[in-house]
């Protein structure tokens, strides 16, 4: 990451919001936060659901891998993430496991998926349209296009946006607001 960061096109601000307002300052913005945030809810809150982590340090190994997913009603957490599984090269005597429980995201909150209700639809067609409308500006990842994603799905597109991104760079052609269509799912 270290060095991905390190070219001189990039400036690295750390503990800054981004004010979308600001979006024509620069060549192009790329937008993984949320596309109702992005225009200052103007048509209403989408739904999401946020996350709560409880830090547990404990002697030895506790589940034998880096992520156990809970599915059961009856257990209150969503899931647990043992780090130290994540370099298995590497020998530790204790281990940092973080429990998940996931909730309705308030407005402070900080919003991780998007619920995508029936209800949202019109809602989230104006932002959408709204979107497309935009110049220099591209929406990506669960938030920017209010989808429910799998972490490989959201690699998958990421990768693809920035082939496309580079692409529509070099033959000087616009970058689209979406690589994914958010309504429809392709």
């Amino acid at each position: 990451m270290e060095a991905i960061l390190d070219h001189r096109s990039i400036t690295v601000h750390l503990s800054t919001a981004f004010d979308p307002a600001s979006s024509n300052a620069y060549d192009h913005v790329v937008w993984t936060g949320p596309i109702d945030a992005y225009f200052g809810f103007e048509h209403g809150r989408l739904g999401y659901r946020t996350l709560d982590f409880v830090q547990e340090v404990k002697d030895g190994d506790v589940q034998g891998c880096p992520v156990l997913n809970y599915c059961d009603e009856s257990v209150p957490y969503t899931r647990i993430t043992e780090h130290k599984h994540f370099a298995p090269w590497e020998h530790h005597d204790k281990s940092v496991t973080y429990t998940e429980y996931s909730r309705l995201c308030g407005e402070t909150d900080t919003p991780y998926y998007p619920i995508r209700l029936v209800e949202e639809k019109d809602q989230l067609v104006k932002y959408v349209e709204q979107a497309r409308a935009q110049q220099g500006v591209t929406f990506l990842g669960r938030l920017g296009t209010y989808r429910y994603l799998d972490m490989d799905v959201t690699i998958h597109e990421a990768l693809n946006a920035a082939s496309g991104i580079l692409e529509a760079v070099n033959t000087n052609s616009s970058i689209p607001s979406f690589f994914t269509d958010p309504l429809s799912g392709s």
